[in-house]
């Protein structure tokens, strides 16, 4: 678990990658639209996040419920950015019901935004860390590699 005081980018991408993930299978079904889409991607960052909560405390192995509990409000804290991460392709797909995206093309609007804030995120990570601009983009591009491969993914399979 991260201490409180630093931002869990690596909770971040996670939750980036996974909304992403699922976005692009869902958007095969198209019995859904836009909103059970993101609606679907929301419920399993929280599913994920509340799992990374309940094995960081299982991990630890605490004796009283006391000593649960307390680590459990860290866990919390600390594992939120899983949901954050998560939120921000979530929020793009409800781009087709505010009329500025197709619900076509909605899908691929958000998992490209996914890539975009994957990249971000690596050149976050990059200054934070003091890391030349070289290294800062590659950070970037990796990233950004998961969301690529898959729009990828989404593109291919059918």
């Amino acid at each position: 678990m991260e201490q409180e005081n630093k931002v869990n980018y690596a909770g971040a991408i996670y939750g980036t990658v996974i909304s992403m993930t699922v976005i692009a299978t869902s958007s095969k079904d198209a019995s859904l639209d836009p909103m059970e889409i993101a609606g679907w991607a929301a419920t399993t960052a929280i599913v994920f996040w509340l799992a990374h909560v309940y094995a960081d405390i299982v991990a630890a192995g605490y004796s009283t419920v006391r000593e649960a509990l307390g680590h459990a409000r860290a866990a919390f804290r600390a594992e939120w950015p899983i949901v954050q991460g998560a939120m921000i392709p979530v929020v793009a797909m409800l781009a087709a019901p505010l009329g500025l995206v197709s619900d076509e093309d909605v899908s691929f609007f958000a998992v490209c935004t996914g890539i975009v804030v994957l990249f971000a995120t690596g050149l976050l990570v990059g200054s934070r860390d003091g890391r030349s601009w070289a290294r800062r983009l590659l950070v970037g591009a990796i990233n950004a590699l998961f969301g690529v491969v898959i729009l990828a993914l989404k593109i291919f399979v059918h």
